[in-house]
This record gives structure tokens, sequence and C-alpha cells, in this order.
């Protein structure tokens, strides 16, 4: 059975996360149709000028992908599956040169409980359950918050920490789409 095959046979969330764990690395598809590993030379110097957004088939065929790919793995999935779901991006948005990761991750309820679903950020990765949406954020923030804080941010830039719900977008949009795609000031959620 091929990959596609695989994934097209998931029946729950916790299947999903598993394939997606044996399956799916951390990294990129770049233009010139490079795929850039985590600790590959350059990684994220690349990555501003590099970068397309895969859809879930390129995630599929290449194995890797950053959050926002594996998103849009996700979104596939709990889209044909007929979750409630929310797709969310978070960015400390400053107005100088950003020096702090972004990520963006999915939500989904079931039975009244939401849930957060990770598989890009290794530390967090599983499926994590929540009485409410509210609490989730909240959680995710603070666990980002702790993340952030091994940078060192000054409590000026915590303040400057940003939740977005966003839509599906198009299919290899480049960062600078991506990012203005995800950070829509209209739906902002969270902070």
């Amino acid at each position: 059975m091929n990959l596609l095959e695989e994934y097209n046979n998931i029946k729950t969330p916790k299947e999903l996360s598993e394939f997606m764990k044996k399956h799916i690395t951390y990294g990129y598809l770049g233009k010139s149709g490079n795929i850039y590993h985590f600790n590959d030379e350059g990684f994220n110097e690349k990555w501003k000028d590099e970068y397309i957004l895969e859809n879930y088939i390129d995630v599929l065929n290449n194995k890797i992908g950053n959050c926002f790919d594996q998103v849009e793995l996700e979104r596939n999935w709990f889209n044909k599956n007929n979750y409630e779901f929310k797709t969310i991006y978070h960015q400390v948005m400053l107005d100088y040169d950003n020096p702090y990761p972004t990520h963006t991750f999915l939500v989904y309820k079931e039975n009244e409980s939401w849930y957060w679903f990770e598989n890009a950020w290794e530390d967090m990765s599983g499926i994590h359950k929540f009485n409410t949406l509210d609490e989730l954020l909240k959680y995710e923030y603070e666990e980002n918050l702790k993340f952030l804080k091994t940078y060192n941010i000054t409590q000026d830039e915590i303040n400057k920490i940003q939740y977005f719900e966003y839509e599906k977008p198009n299919e290899h949009l480049s960062s600078i789409d991506y990012l203005n795609h995800v950070a829509n000031l209209k739906k902002r959620i969270f902070l």
C-alpha cells in the first residue's frame, strides 16, 4: 500500500497522529524543488526566499513539511471526515526584524471537547484534550511562551503575541504570501 492509500484509510484522529509521527518529518519544499531538512545548513536562511506551501499530496509525496504544510495535510483529513475544526496561526507581531518562530496548528471538536492536534512541534506532538477552546488556546499560549523565553523575548515583545484563525490558503504560496494570508488582522482570535 502506498502512502496516499494508507492516509486515505485512516479512520480516527489518533490513527492520523500515529501515521504522521511515523511518516512525516519536519522541513520544507523549496521553489527549486529541493527538500530542506531541519538540520541542513542554511535551513532558516533559505526559508524566506525558497519556501513554498505544500498541499497534502506534496507532504505525502515528500514525507516532509513544516507546521504550515502539516496543517494542510491535517486540514484535508479533518475536512474529509466531517469534523468541526479550526486552523490557528500565532506570531510575535513586530515592526522590526523578527527573530521569533511562528507556528500553525489545528484544533478540532469532538463530543463537546476541544483537541489540539500537533505533529510539527515535536515537544508537544500528540493530541491534547480540553474542555473548551479558550482553555486549549491558553494552554498552547503558555507552552509557546515557555519556548519563546528560550530566545530571551522581552515583556514588550510578549505583549505583541497574536493568534489568528485562518482559512485554507491557496496551494504553493511563497513564504511572504503565506504569512500575509494567515496573519489577517480581521481574524484575530486570541490576545
